[in-house]
């Protein structure tokens, strides 16, 4: 496999990084949270709920952040190879 072919093999790579999924997983729970306000109303179990939604959405966040990092580093290896 010539530099270019493994440039490009990396290029692929990069693009099969799920970084959509957290995003994904993040509005899903934004709504999850809606609907739980929604029935519950502005009481202590809402709001408790609402803490562990909170959390797990910054725990997405950081995954978000890592795998564009991951897809970012793949990148960064295939424009190396073109460069030589």
């Amino acid at each position: 496999m010539t530099i270019q072919e493994q440039a490009q093999q990396l290029e692929l790579l990069a693009d099969q990084v799920p970084t959509g999924i957290a995003l994904a997983t993040k509005s899903d729970l934004e709504d999850l949270q809606a609907q739980v306000l929604g029935l519950l109303g502005e009481t202590s179990t809402a709001t408790s709920i609402q803490g562990a939604i909170q959390l797990a959405s910054q725990q997405i966040d950081e995954v978000a952040a890592a795998l564009e990092n991951v897809r970012l580093q793949i990148r960064d290896a295939a424009q190396h190879h073109l460069q030589g």
